[in-house]
């Protein structure tokens, strides 16, 4: 340890009166025994992983109207002659620990007062406790247990801050240890070979057993003399429903759409958790997200918006599986509305993170995993760029969309969620609500222009929300098919049965039977009046 250095940081701690926080604590005597040794215990267990943290003994603290708990100066400071039995008080706190935590007890000077600085640098071997004969010592009388720090406020560990706590020591994750239920015979060896073959810049799985493939992946057991016990993760990569052995290792998402009726269904991902990703991914830019294209009166070009960026879903969705905890027997859900998405996980991010910085910040270089493994092989399939960024890439990609930022919900402290709000374009909402209260088209242009809101002077909705809609209904295939492809040909422009005829390539009949599914069915066209009998539009 760089003692001078030490000292020198703690005297511009003073100097700028840094408020009290999860690594800076004042006391004004060494005599208030308990609220030290609870400290001490506190910054042992080191809930959000600081490297270095600070106890000032002889410092007393005052609250103003921007902070509190700041130090007051000029100091109080120890008299010079009580410095050597203040120390000898502070280090017979070390028989009350168990196990013991190394701390430094420092004499330190600021503006010619001296007081006394405890350093507890990070450690291993915990957690740490208060011992009972603690609470038996006249002196102390405090309660033994796990103390945390968590902000400013030390205070006896809750049952899922002291599993954090057990986690972090033991270095534990789950998806690490051998599974109780799972063997090689149940992997699927065509999901192993595709998931090399996606990552490996040459075909290495030709000829090769899955004992072999297995083992290349570090997918069992080292320990196990017939090679067939499998680790968690493989169970969740590499297994066609990992539920089955894992429970509610599967992604349930939940649409709340309200367009002519109000629709609420339920579709649940299984299979390899890789694959579900895909598999979201692709549902979701089929199904739910929509693009409008704007042009601006007087400017040649177009300019696009989603109503959800895909790349903040993309981000996202891979953020929730890879940090998602497994072993709580709770789903992954996505809540999706006209509104917004929203990607809920039930445990919350490992310290040192907390909601507070998912907010504010965009870049994580300390963040922990839940799921190392998945997170490499994530990263392996490129469905993440690199570590600590996702969060950041999705906030970008909102921005660029301009729509509203992304929000992570605050819940109380003893939730363990983490629920991330992907809000709506504003502009794609003002025209969805303008479009679906009955105005026609014409009429949508104009009242936009005269509130102020979205300024086109042609609006293409070239919206995905037409092929939810379609892709629900109850017709075949290749009528599907050629329904869309009728939007996308035929666009905004008024037409008939001739059109038809003439993009699909069929009678007139069929013509006709394929504008009554449009209109009656699907409500996705509307007779235009004024120019001739049978003239449509799409509305959708």
């Amino acid at each position: 340890m760089d003692y001078v250095q030490v000292k020198k940081n703690a005297n511009e701690i003073l100097k700028n009166r840094i408020a009290e926080c999860s690594y800076i604590e004042y006391k004004s005597s060494e005599l208030q025994l308990d609220k030290i040794l609870k400290t001490v215990c506190a910054y042992g267990n080191n809930y959000y992983n600081n490297d270095i943290q600070y106890l000032f003994v002889g410092i007393e603290e005052e609250n103003t109207a921007e902070n509190k708990a700041i130090p007051l100066l000029p100091i109080k400071g120890i008299a010079e002659g009580q410095l050597e039995k203040c120390k000898n008080t502070l280090n017979s706190l070390r028989s009350f620990l168990y196990p013991n935590v190394s701390f430094e007890v420092i004499a330190n000077k600021f503006a010619g007062k001296n007081y006394l600085l405890i350093i507890v640098m990070r450690q291993s071997g915990g957690p740490f406790m208060v011992a009972e004969k603690a609470e038996k010592n006249k002196k102390i009388n405090l309660k033994p247990g796990r103390y945390v720090r968590i902000e400013a406020d030390t205070r006896l560990a809750r049952v899922d801050e002291e599993y954090d706590l057990l986690r972090k020591f033991a270095n534990f994750h789950y998806s690490s240890i051998i599974s109780t239920n799972a063997t090689l015979d149940d992997l699927n060896l065509d999901i192993i070979r595709e998931y090399i073959y996606r990552t490996s810049a040459r075909d290495i799985t030709k000829g090769l057993p899955i004992e072999e493939l297995a083992r290349m992946l570090n997918l069992v057991d080292k320990n196990d003399p017939n090679g067939k016990r499998v680790k968690n993760f493989a169970v969740l990569m590499f297994t066609d429903h990992p539920e089955k052995i894992i429970p509610y290792s599967y992604v349930e998402l939940i649409t709340d759409m309200i367009g002519t009726k109000r629709k609420m269904t339920s579709k649940v991902f299984r299979g390899a958790v890789w694959k579900q990703y895909y598999d979201i991914l692709e549902f979701i830019d089929a199904r739910i997200l929509n693009e409008l294209v704007i042009r601006v009166d007087g400017d040649a070009t177009n300019r696009k918006v989603q109503n959800f960026p895909y790349v903040a879903i993309e981000e996202l969705l891979a953020n929730a599986i890879v940090h998602n905890n497994y072993e709580n027997g709770k789903p992954i859900q996505i809540y999706v509305s006209d509104k917004q998405i929203n990607i809920v996980n039930y445990n919350k991010p490992l310290p040192p993170l907390r909601i507070s910085d998912l907010n504010e910040r965009s870049f994580f270089n300390e963040r922990d995993a839940e799921n190392p493994e998945l997170r490499d092989m994530f990263k392996a399939l490129s469905i993440i760029e690199s570590f600590g960024t996702g969060i950041g890439e999705a906030k970008r990609a909102m921005s660029k969309n301009g729509s509203p930022n992304l929000y992570y919900k605050t819940f109380e402290d003893n939730d363990n969620v983490t629920s991330v709000v992907i809000p709506v374009n504003k502009e794609y909402e003002e025209y969805e609500e303008i479009k679906n209260s009955g105005i026609t088209q014409e009429k949508v242009l104009g009242k936009a222009q005269k509130t102020g809101g979205i300024k086109p002077d042609t609006i293409e909705n070239e919206t995905r929300f037409l092929k939810q809609k379609v892709l629900e209904a109850n017709f075949s295939d290749a009528i599907k098919k050629n329904v869309i492809r009728l939007r996308e040909v035929i666009g905004t422009e008024v037409f008939g049965n001739s059109r038809i005829v003439a993009v699909l390539g069929c009678s007139e009949a069929t013509a006709t039977s394929y504008i009554k599914r449009m209109h009656e069915d699907l409500q996705i066209v509307a007779p235009v009046n004024g120019v001739g009998k049978g003239k449509y539009r799409f509305i959708v």
